[in-house]
């Protein structure tokens, strides 16, 4: 195979990753040796040495792939203090002890402060539980550099940048706001990073309006996202929103790439959804549902660097098993249009319902999220997954359709994910529920409900119904 052969193979091979087509391993080996490989975590939230069980069989298993360093993009110590802190380097070393892997194989920490690093210890809720005194004793963020050096022994900088394999990383630690000096210092360097060769940037909360789009929680004010535009090379990690890797929408491209790092410790699907954590409003938002517990939801990535292309392992560390197809971008970038949302989106597959799949329709006693007792009708239907037909469904439209005369009338319609999506679907071949008041359905007329399988991006396959019913006719479960 000659080099054009091999570019345009792995151009096809990256389109086809992002269209959803399965990307076999074999197909990965077309693109040759990796000439760096990056160990990828965020938001570890390390508390005794008792949380760090899952962080130390991640380096484990970084270190098997004999990864050239490990980025952590910020929120190592929960609590912002020093012993979490050196929980975490004690884990560190414990893998990769005077920081060499196997044979002796130097790998780099590129590891950044969150804001609970710096800002917890100050936070009523962990004052009230360690104490006032022991918060202020042990508080990272009183003296960032000393405790950085004493855990990690290295330097401590706001700003740094690292080189591997001739591929330059910069972390900016946490800072409210923007990151002071940013732009000076990609001025400084800026004739080392500008050009067709990736860079890397790493931060903790998303850059504004780029993964994850403009629905991010936590993100910056946007300072990053105007200053890395002007580096289309420029690859940045952030975390702090703990959004499963499994929603592509982690993986943004546009005038740079962003790619959002998940969480080792816990996740947050996408609010507004009926069984999901409504963290982006203050209000109380009416649910059926009780909030998905995803703490056994522990995920990070494996970065590969190839002269071509860079692929993205996405992975869980509870049950070790792959959450998605991996993730693959062609370089350089300006040689094919740009991975967006949009440009994604025309061409993601629809998934649909495997034929003859049902929708099922009873009745109980129930409570809401709030604890509010009323009449609950549950609407069940199958879990949609690549093993059955090819695509795996982000999540579903449930909607309650009327009849009224000639005339059909759309009356509710709810959003709701299937009980593990956030994990790989040998986790998840359960069926899917929704549940409704029985306030929420009409009353003096017939109905049924409609259920469609979505996309992250926003494109929905055909419908499956129930039968149409009146709520005196369903039958109690």
């Amino acid at each position: 195979m000659d080099r054009r052969e091999f570019i345009q193979r792995t151009a096809i091979l990256a389109g086809a990753a992002y269209a959803g087509t399965p990307l076999q391993a074999e197909q990965l080996l077309t693109l040759g040796t990796p000439a760096l490989t990056i160990g990828i975590l965020s938001d570890i939230h390390i508390r005794g040495e008792e949380t760090t069980e899952t962080l130390v069989h991640a380096l484990e298993y970084f270190r098997s792939l004999k990864v050239d360093g490990v980025i952590i993009a910020g929120d190592m110590a929960d609590q912002g203090l020093e012993p979490q802190l050196q929980q975490v380097a004690n884990a560190w070393f414990k893998v990769f002890p005077r920081n060499k892997g196997l044979n002796g194989k130097r790998t780099e920490k590129l590891f950044i402060y969150g804001n609970h690093d710096v800002q917890a210890a100050t936070w009523p809720g962990v004052i009230n539980e360690v104490g006032a005194e022991t918060a202020d004793a042990q508080n990272i963020g009183k003296r960032p550099a000393e405790v950085w050096k004493k855990c990690f022994r290295e330097e401590y900088n706001p700003i740094w940048m690292k080189t591997i394999n001739g591929y330059h990383f910069i972390g900016a630690h946490w800072h409210d706001g923007n990151i002071p000096g940013l732009s000076d210092f990609l001025q400084e360097h800026q004739h080392e990073l500008q050009g067709e060769h990736p860079f890397f940037y790493i931060q903790h909360p998303h850059l504004q309006n780029t993964c994850n789009g403009p629905w991010a929680w936590g993100q910056d004010d946007g300072t990053v996202t105007r200053l890395l535009s002007q580096f289309p090379n420029a690859v940045a990690f952030s975390g702090h929103s703990h959004s499963p890797l499994n929603d592509d929408r982690n993986f943004w491209q546009d005038a740079f790439t962003s790619i959002g790092t998940a969480s080792l410790s816990y996740l947050y699907p996408m609010p507004a959804r009926e069984n999901t954590h409504q963290d982006d409003s203050a209000i109380t938002p009416p649910t059926q549902m009780a909030n998905m517990n995803c703490h056994d939801g522990k995920q990070g990535m494996v970065m590969r660097v190839y002269e071509n292309a860079i692929s993205f392992e996405r992975r869980e560390f509870v049950y070790d098993q792959p959450v998605a197809d991996p993730w693959v971008m062609p370089l350089p970038i300006s040689q094919r249009k740009p991975l967006t949302f949009d440009n994604r989106r025309k061409e993601a597959p629809v998934p649909q319902f495997a034929a003859g799949s049902k929708v099922t329709v009873t009745q109980a006693p129930g409570k809401d999220r709030y604890g509010k007792e009323q009449g609950q009708v549950a609407v069940r239907f199958p879990n949609v997954l690549k093993k059955d037909t090819g695509i795996r469904a982000f999540d579903y439209e449930v909607q309650v359709e009327y009849e009224w005369l000639d005339v059909r009338f759309i009356t509710a319609t709810k959003r709701v994910f299937s009980p593990h999506c956030y994990l790989g679907e040998a986790q998840d071949t359960g069926e899917v529920v929704c549940l409704y008041g029985v306030d929420e359905l009409p009353k003096d007329f017939r109905y049924r409900f409609l259920v469609r399988p979505c996309e992250c991006f926003g494109k929905k396959g055909d419908p499956i119904c129930s039968d149409w019913v009146r709520l005196q006719d369903i039958v109690p479960k």
